[in-house]
């Protein structure tokens, strides 16, 4: 599978280094849904930034109606609301959620299908397979797509400094064991 490797200049230019050519979010786009592997430098930080380039190119299809997310408004307030390891897990679960929703379900598969039969692109008999082998790459597509995001969007919550579940637990034995000391003091006093 191709490699590119496309570096984001500060002028917000992108440039592909395969092609030796200044690309736009919708080239890039493309090249993902041809099957390319596509990742994204900044130029000046050298750091790879192709979730944020994912993203952007999400928000340009939603904006163009080429994709529908799901409103995100509600979800968005809970997360500011939670903190730590629950924010973590909530914006998992989220964003597995919105995945799930750009996923091609088995009723969109054969609709393609049933469309191309009807072109005269596809036979009855070779139906099947097709579904089955878009539904199978539809599902690579996605787990490739969770794969490159998934460390970024981790070290983003990192950064945001929340308190992780261990050190609330640790928090929380700390203060049980000083409450058992205290609650042993005074009996000794009494």
């Amino acid at each position: 599978m191709e490699e590119y490797i496309i570096k984001k200049y500060s002028n917000r230019k992108l440039y592909d280094t395969k092609e030796k050519k200044y690309v736009n979010l919708s080239e890039i786009s493309r090249l993902i849904r041809e099957g390319a592997e596509v990742k994204v430098i900044d130029n000046e930080t050298k750091e790879d930034i192709t979730s944020l380039i994912l993203a952007q190119i999400i928000v340009e299809q939603e904006k163009t109606k080429k994709i529908m997310l799901p409103s995100i408004l509600s979800p968005l307030k809970i997360l500011i609301k939670k903190g730590g390891e629950d924010m973590l897990n909530l914006s998992k679960k989220m964003f597995l959620a919105g995945i799930g929703t750009l996923s091609l379900t088995k009723e969109k598969a054969i609709k393609i299908a049933d469309d191309l039969i009807k072109r005269g692109e596809l036979s009855q008999s070779e139906s099947k397979e097709f579904v089955v082998n878009l539904l199978d790459k539809a599902e690579k597509e996605k787990d490739k797509l969770l794969e490159k995001i998934k460390p970024d969007i981790e070290k983003s919550i990192e950064k945001m400094n929340f308190a992780s579940k261990k050190c609330v637990d640790d928090l929380e034995k700390k203060i049980d064991e000083l409450g058992n000391k205290i609650d042993q003091l005074s009996k000794k006093i009494k």
